[in-house]
């Protein structure tokens, strides 16, 4: 397995299971159960080299213009020459990790989400009650994975509420949204006001999240990205 990528993922199982190990292997030291296990799965020499491919994967999301680096994964720009910077990336990048490996998805990025953003909004003023809710489901989502990303640059993302429960607490106050196609969503996913304050679209940091996703959720928030970005790359390209 000396061609795999190695995530924080792959760091924490070897950490795992080394801990673990104490019991089969009490003659050897913590540090020394890391070498036995990461060369045993990873065919590394040591824990220390398996580190090192960690960082080399790290360095593959990130574009190099000068002193700015810009890391495509977690979306995030900084001076490559600055500690400080290198440090907060890293820890960026990691909440992204961990946030993926449990999720199973990362929020749309910054520009991906002001394209749907936009065209959502145009969309609601349709004549066509379709294409209506479809544009109130585009900015609900839009606005979903904002949250969802602060949440996860700020370490709760695991109390962050998935797509139909925050749509449920969203729209109570989604005054973005005409009262008209408002009610038609609220029919579908009901209504649970008090969660969310007025004049904010983020998850509260303190709240944790009441349901779990369900797989045909997953499908509807990939089903309504790809909806608006066929419409924008028809924009695009008319």
């Amino acid at each position: 397995m000396t061609d795999t990528p190695i995530t924080l993922a792959h760091l924490a199982k070897i950490k795992k299971a080394a801990k673990a190990a104490k019991t089969t292997h009490p003659d050897l030291s913590h540090a020394q159960r890391l070498d036995m296990l990461a060369a045993a799965e990873y065919g590394v020499r040591h824990f220390h080299e398996l580190q090192k491919r960690y960082e080399e994967h790290i360095s593959t999301h990130i574009a190099r213009d000068g002193r700015t680096y810009h890391c495509r994964f977690c979306d995030f720009t900084f001076d490559g020459g600055l500690t400080q910077d290198i440090k907060t990336h890293r820890e960026r990048h990691q909440n992204f990790e961990e946030a993926l490996s449990t999720l199973g998805f990362l929020p749309s990025q910054y520009r991906e989400r002001e394209q749907i953003k936009r065209l959502g909004y145009g969309w609601m003023h349709s004549s066509n009650e379709h294409t209506q809710r479809d544009g109130a489901l585009a900015v609900l989502l839009s606005y979903f994975e904002r949250s969802l990303e602060r949440a996860i640059e700020g370490g709760y993302w695991f109390r962050h509420a998935y797509f139909n429960e925050y749509m449920s607490c969203a729209l109570p106050e989604a005054d973005f949204i005409p009262q008209t196609i408002r009610q038609r969503l609220a029919k579908e996913v009901g209504e649970r006001p008090g969660i969310m304050p007025a004049g904010t679209t983020d998850w509260p940091a303190k709240t944790a999240r009441t349901a779990r996703p369900s797989p045909a959720e997953k499908i509807r928030i990939n089903q309504i990205r790809a909806t608006v970005l066929r419409a924008i790359t028809a924009e695009q390209e008319a």
